[in-house]
């Protein structure tokens, strides 16, 4: 008996010490672009579908998730006249690149069994890398099953999240939330606010110590007065033809001054208001500019505004700008890189004092311009994600291929730059990111430092529990501020909005 069970012991152990990637591959399909045909979203899901349905083999297994996944794979689907290129991209869950494949086809007729092959293609490929020696590593869903550690490490009582703070999990059935765990993690928090709030600007102090808070949803501007709790004072409405697309505050010469991004139809008809005791007071109206308040390279503070363009969206140098009652008076012009606009950048100073630019471009890759805009640095995970668009009417290059007679803009989360030389950027996630339909479901704050040659993480805000259209880091109290919508407006609601404030370390 005893020699049986040595025998057996003696071939379970080859077996145990099979390495990992004898395993199907886990693939999620994510995005499917489609460009020049009708009914895009309607293709997008189907071309998801069907490669989905084709990846599954004895090597491949297509999941439900990018969180059960050793390998997420995007891609595009593009038709000139009646003849197509299907290509796909197959990237690990921290964003490094595995393969890309492509097929074409000569007729629409073509394209179920091409789907079939640009998925043998994917597979072969997918094989090569991962029986080359290199080990799945399992998803958060399948470490989540494997036996905790016999003494657990306590979480981080911080809502922000250093890069070095890595902690198993706790040994039990029942997760709760860190927060909950270590009784709370500090910081303000407001009660639902009406109205599901695009944007937020930070006013003056009071006397009382209390902070003038203004936040803007499409077409309405509301002034609070934050203290114990937010308390609104007065709020405008403006046109149904009319859009907010930005929403900045900065001192004028005779007090606190905002400034309301306004688009109308296809041009801009941006106004400028100023509180007076409890009201909301017009200044300026029908200004043809974008503006921006903020602190390059963690500067002063000043206001910025870019043109638009007839057949761009953003157009020539962003340009410092003064104003004297109606009159803009620009100066002072800040070229841009490529992606570049004046919601998209900002910059920085390195070791040696040199100015860099960062931009985050519309697929959200930070990148790293040197001063003469050549690319120093490119990032391999996506950061931005905003629900927050407007709509011009597009009778170029791109409608000819897409067929759509407007131009969805997105107005991406801006680029923060403190006083101490970090980086500050928003990351928002959603479970429907597909072309232009975007619902976000959490959202973070990442800050980053320059170290000579890349972006490296200093910390991250733990999650939100909704979608996180905007935020500020108020450098002179080391608070961050952090918009939530509760609850999406719709046709017989306005939604709701919260507001917390987290206390940086």
């Amino acid at each position: 008996m005893k020699k049986l069970i040595v025998l057996l012991a003696a071939l379970f152990v080859p077996l145990a010490a099979l390495p990992a990637f004898a395993a199907q591959v886990r693939v999620f399909v994510s995005d499917m672009n489609a460009i020049g045909v009708p009914n895009k979203d309607e293709m997008k899901t189907t071309l998801q579908t069907l490669l989905a349905a084709r990846l599954n083999s004895e090597k491949i297994i297509a999941v439900g998730s990018a969180a059960e996944a050793d390998a997420v794979v995007t891609g595009t689907y593009i038709v000139l006249g009646k003849v197509f290129s299907m290509d796909a991209m197959a990237r690990t869950t921290g964003g490094k690149t595995l393969t890309r494949v492509y097929i074409q086809g000569d007729s629409k007729d073509e394209l179920i069994p091409a789907v079939g092959k640009l998925a043998e293609k994917l597979t072969a490929e997918l094989d090569k890398v991962y029986s080359g020696g290199q080990p799945i590593v399992p998803a958060p869903a399948a470490q989540a099953a494997l036996p905790a550690p016999a003494a657990p490490l306590v979480a981080p009582k911080s809502d922000f999240i250093k890069s070095e703070q890595v902690r198993p999990a706790p040994d039990s059935e029942f997760i709760k939330p860190k927060e909950t765990e270590q009784g709370g993690a500090g910081g303000w928090l407001s009660k639902r606010l009406a109205g599901a709030a695009n944007l937020m600007s930070l006013g003056t102090t009071l006397p009382d110590g209390s902070r003038e808070v203004f936040l803007a949803e499409e077409r309405r501007l509301a002034y609070y007065r934050q203290g114990r709790d937010m308390k609104l004072v007065t709020e405008t409405e403006f046109r149904n033809t009319e859009k907010i697309l930005s929403l900045d505050t900065i001192a004028g010469s005779k007090g606190l001054e905002i400034y309301v991004t306004l688009v109308r139809g296809d041009e801009l008809a941006s106004q400028v208001w100023q509180v007076q005791g409890d009201k909301l007071v017009k200044l300026a109206e029908e200004l043809p500019y974008y503006f921006r308040a903020f602190s390059p390279a963690g500067g002063t503070k000043k206001l910025y505004a870019q043109a638009i363009g007839r057949e761009t969206d953003f157009y020539g140098d962003v340009f410092e700008a003064t104003r004297s009652g109606k009159e803009i008076t620009l100066k002072n012009p800040i070229k841009m890189p490529r992606f570049g606009n004046i919601y998209t950048f900002n910059q920085f100073r390195d070791q040696d004092g040199k100015i860099l630019t960062v931009v985050i471009n519309p697929d959200g890759y930070l990148i790293v311009y040197d001063q003469e805009q050549k690319e120093l640095w490119r990032g391999n995970d996506k950061f931005g994600g905003s629900e927050l668009y407007f709509q011009r009417e597009d009778t170029g290059a791109t409608y000819r291929m897409s067929g759509d007679k407007l131009r969805w803009i997105f107005m991406n989360m801006r680029i923060q730059v403190t006083a101490a030389g970090t980086i500050l950027v928003g990351k928002n996630e959603g479970f429907w990111v597909l072309g232009n339909a975007r619902s976000y479901k959490k959202g973070s704050v990442y800050c980053f430092a320059w170290n000579g040659s890349s972006l490296e993480e200093k910390w991250h805000t733990r999650d939100t529990q909704n979608y996180m259209p905007d935020y500020y880091f108020d450098d002179a109290r080391n608070e961050l501020w952090i918009l939530q919508t509760v609850q999406r407006s719709g046709i017989t609601t306005r939604g709701a909005s919260s507001l917390a404030i987290k206390k940086a370390e």
